[in-house]
């Protein structure tokens, strides 16, 4: 990096000296965008001739969209609020493109807010016993038992299936269902017009659903669901961000919140058997970040447990709520310093549009506690020192780009920090964060925004085959599956290539 920035100024000292000579004036624009290319994410893969020519079609399809955004605003999906844009999307040749390129693997999701929410209401609250109820806060909340202590329910108990029967509309029913745990709305602008408004809403939505999530038989339906639809969007392996609670079944049993990521191996170990080509999933273990100190080690302690009894599965720990509102890291450093050595950090840093305050300085200190990658880093930008020992010691940035831009951090996608990241090659990775929160399921969309707004206008195969790639590179899998992981990957996406070739994707 340091060896083209002195490039660059060398280039650009040229051009200013001899701006009255025409060829190099025009030797020395050609070497500045070169080099620029050279330096950004992907600049230095080489393409095959096989690859080149997918490139050619892919950038006629990019350039053609691009261009019609510009004639027209009211079609500009790449500076549009996802919401708006969606619809546009869902119609976009380079959208169905990425759908069916292999995507390598989501390194930064939530398990509670992966599945689409329409599956959600179509299958999981059809389940016999589901319940509802309202909390002091007037937010429903809804589960499969009574009288759950986390609830704190002011109103009776109501089975959604009488609800729905009883109701004028069942389809309309489902419908206002699903707004419970969905944030779509049509205006963004006037229905959330404020940060708070919207992370309230957020953070409610888990309060809405997660209880029901984990009764037993909901659990896992919910999570096969769940890889079914990584797979189906042409993911090969996912890290999911885990925070525990107790299964229960119809029965009134509890079982112990090991139980849950016991069952989740299991699930994970059925479907590698059923799908080959699937590498499967780990776990990141997730504490809420505003906990007290002496609930924190709680976490710590349980945390070692499971990374004892799971050493393969359960792979590291993160802190996780709304940053700005939640405890620094540098408050919890007693706490955190107690892990044991061998344990890895996948911290939330950064997700803020603050300057120097306590939420951005949580990357310095992700940096300090030796951070395997950082989660968000939305702030990096604005700290060329911490931005510059990232890249050094190349720890990758999750980049979630519509979570960003719903949660209120950024409106036009092309404003996202995540474009001087690329243009400067810091490690990063595409994330979805919390997809089913907001009609995004999987994670083509993302990469749809990391490769339309993100990345330059002239930007194809290259940058999107370095994205893909990084996000193997950058798992937290062994050297023996990412070794194996590689190979099917690499085999998966020349198998792409020839298909876009034979005219099957376009």
């Amino acid at each position: 990096m340091r060896r083209l920035l002195v490039l660059l100024g060398l280039v650009v000292g040229l051009f200013c000296a001899e701006l009255e000579n025409t060829l190099s004036y025009e030797k020395a624009r050609q070497a500045v965008l070169n080099a620029e290319e050279r330096l950004m994410t992907g600049g230095r893969i080489s393409l095959n001739s096989q690859e080149s020519k997918v490139d050619d079609l892919f950038m006629q399809y990019k350039l053609g969209e691009l261009a019609q955004g510009f004639r027209n605003a009211e079609q500009n999906t790449a500076g549009m609020h996802f919401f708006k844009a969606k619809p546009l999307i869902d119609r976009s040749a380079i959208f169905k493109f990425l759908q069916q390129m292999p995507k390598g693997a989501v390194l930064h999701l939530h398990n509670t807010a992966a599945v689409s929410s329409k599956w959600v209401v179509q299958t999981m609250s059809y389940m016999p016993g589901m319940l509802r109820c309202t909390d002091v806060k007037g937010r429903s909340r809804l589960t499969f038992r009574r009288a759950p202590k986390e609830h704190s329910c002011t109103s009776q108990y109501i089975l959604v299936a009488d609800e729905r029967r009883n109701s004028i509309d069942p389809a309309l029913y489902d419908e206002n269902l699903e707004k419970l745990f969905n944030l779509y709305t049509p205006v963004p602008e006037l229905e959330y017009p404020t940060i708070t408004a919207v992370w309230d809403r957020f953070q409610g939505m888990f309060d809405t659903l997660t209880e029901a999530i984990y009764y037993l038989p909901a659990f896992r339906a919910y999570h096969w669901q769940l890889l079914e639809e990584l797979y189906n969007d042409n993911i090969m392996y996912a890290e999911l961000r885990i925070s525990l609670r107790e299964l229960y079944d119809a029965s009134g049993r509890t079982f112990p919140r090991e139980q849950a990521v016991r069952e989740m191996q299991l699930i994970n170990d059925k479907f590698v058997r059923l799908h080959p080509n699937f590498v499967g999933i780990k776990v990141i273990y997730a504490v809420w970040r505003g906990s007290d100190v002496e609930k924190m080690r709680e976490n710590v302690e349980e945390f070692k447990i499971l990374q004892k009894a799971f050493p393969e599965f359960v792979i590291g720990f993160d802190l996780v709520g709304q940053e700005d509102k939640g405890k620094p890291l540098y408050e919890q450093l007693s706490v955190l310093k107690d892990l044991p050595p061998n344990s890895r950090l996948f911290l939330h840093a950064g997700e803020t549009n603050w300057y120097s305050a306590s939420t951005d300085i949580n990357l310095l200190d992700a940096l300090l506690l030796n951070a395997t990658r950082i989660g968000h880093g939305f702030a990096l930008v604005k700290h060329p020192i911490l931005m510059n020992a990232i890249k050094t010691r190349q720890i990758a940035v999750e980049l979630n780009p519509i979570s960003n831009q719903v949660l209120h951090l950024v409106w036009d996608m092309r404003n996202h920090p995540g474009a001087q990241y690329m243009a400067l090659d810091i490690p990063v990775v595409i994330c979805n964060d919390d997809p089913g929160f907001w009609n995004a399921k999987a994670l083509s969309y993302d990469f749809y925004y990391a490769i339309m707004s993100m990345a330059p206008n002239n930007a194809g195969i290259r940058v999107l085959k370095s994205l893909v790639f990084n996000s193997i590179r950058y798992s937290a899998m062994t050297a023996r599956e990412q070794q194996r992981a590689f190979q099917l990957l690499e085999n998966s996406w020349t198998r792409f290539i020839e298909k876009v070739l034979q005219g099957k994707v376009f």
